[in-house]
């Protein structure tokens, strides 16, 4: 945390930037298509920083995730989905969001955040609820859906659904 003031905000979240710890943090996703069912994946989550102002609002957020190392439980996909048509992890290695500013509401914020991947960006409308604090830090649990044709992929919709439901669950903490 960078700065001074002890006051307390939502769920008693001190103002000051506050850092992802990334071994502990988990972003999940899941999408729909017509021919495998439902399909559930992970992505690393590499660094990411969050900055709360005295208010209590979110002032601003950036998560980087790694595209490279992403998981669906089946290799062969994972491939597919590294190439040009799809990811394009060769030239574009990480998918990055950010958020903010953002008005506090009674439990967490409501954030208009933005997608960066594969060279493109999407909007994208995200729910963070703090749900625990421990000696580690902050517990925060996130939910989205995305439309992936702001991404501009070309993949037809019974191969991958249109939109993703994003689950992420952070552990923010005072110093990297």
């Amino acid at each position: 945390m960078t700065s001074q003031t002890a006051q307390p905000t939502i769920a008693g979240i001190r103002p000051g930037t506050w850092h992802v710890v990334s071994d502990v943090s988990t972003a999940r996703f899941t999408v729909r298509d017509k021919v495998v069912g439902t399909v559930h994946g992970t992505l690393p989550i590499r660094l990411g920083t969050v900055t709360l102002a005295a208010s209590g609002r979110l002032r601003e957020a950036r998560v980087e995730l790694d595209a490279v190392a992403i998981d669906t439980g089946n290799p062969r996909r994972d491939r597919d989905l590294a190439k040009p048509r799809l990811l394009d992890t060769a030239t574009h290695p990480l998918v990055v969001v950010t958020a903010g500013p953002s008005t506090p509401g009674p439990q967490g914020w409501d954030l208009d955040a933005t997608l960066s991947a594969r060279g493109a960006t999407c909007p994208l409308t995200l729910r963070a609820d703090p749900v625990a604090e421990d000696t580690a830090g902050i517990r925060v649990h996130v939910t989205g859906r995305m439309d992936r044709k702001g991404l501009r992929m070309t993949v037809p919709t019974f191969i991958i659904g249109r939109y993703l439901d994003i689950d992420v669950d952070l552990l923010l903490a005072a110093r990297p």
